[in-house]
């Protein structure tokens, strides 16, 4: 169960995003987190735009995920309470553009600027281990396809110098230890502010 934490109504809410390859829990724990912590979660928009397209994408698409993904962050944003739960973000439509060979090289402007823009856009990022069962799905690919894109996630992620913490275990385990990162976040930048207003 998480505990929360006072903060006040007028602080606005942070992003936290969740990453990893398919069926490794990420909108499992970010609905999870929404609710326990009484805010909100964003999906992942590639996936709707996916299986509408039964997986035939081309570059365009791949820009069109990261765009509408931003879009539907900001627009829950006025309703985030504290912290605002992101299930993936446009550095994974870029590498899975990439890995799928549907987004050639170079990949368009734009994609890459939305992928850039992830190194300040989240307060935190979370991996989620393949510690789970694979759960097949008819739009998934297969698990050796799971481990493949999970090393490739943590690569990009340390290639970019973009703190991370994987996540492991049961949800009620994840929970619990994305809670003490973001609690000790949290409790830093109060100090902070304290520390500035003295």
């Amino acid at each position: 169960m998480v505990e929360q934490a006072q903060q006040p109504e007028t602080q606005e809410a942070q992003r936290v995003v969740f990453v990893g390859a398919e069926s490794t829990g990420k909108s499992t724990l970010s609905d999870y987190l929404a609710r326990a912590y009484g805010t909100v979660s964003v999906p992942e928009i590639g996936r709707f735009i996916w299986e509408e397209k039964q997986g035939r994408l081309n570059a365009d698409d791949y820009v069109e995920i990261a765009i509408r993904h931003r879009e539907a962050e900001d627009a829950a944003m006025p309703q985030a309470r504290r912290w605002l739960f992101v299930d993936t973000n446009a550095l994974t439509t870029l590498l899975l553009g990439i890995q799928f060979r549907q987004v050639g090289n170079p990949p368009p402007a734009e994609l890459l600027r939305c992928a850039d823009d992830c190194r300040t856009r989240y307060a935190h990022t979370f991996v989620c281990a393949d510690d789970i069962p694979y759960e097949e799905q008819e739009v998934r690919e297969n698990e050796a396809w799971r481990g493949r894109i999970q090393q490739l996630v943590i690569a990009d992620l340390e290639a970019r110098g973009i703190p991370y913490t994987v996540v492991h275990g049961s949800i009620e385990q994840r929970a619990a230890q994305v809670q003490r990162v973001l609690e000790g976040r949290a409790s830093r930048q109060d100090q902070q502010t304290r520390f500035t207003n003295a």
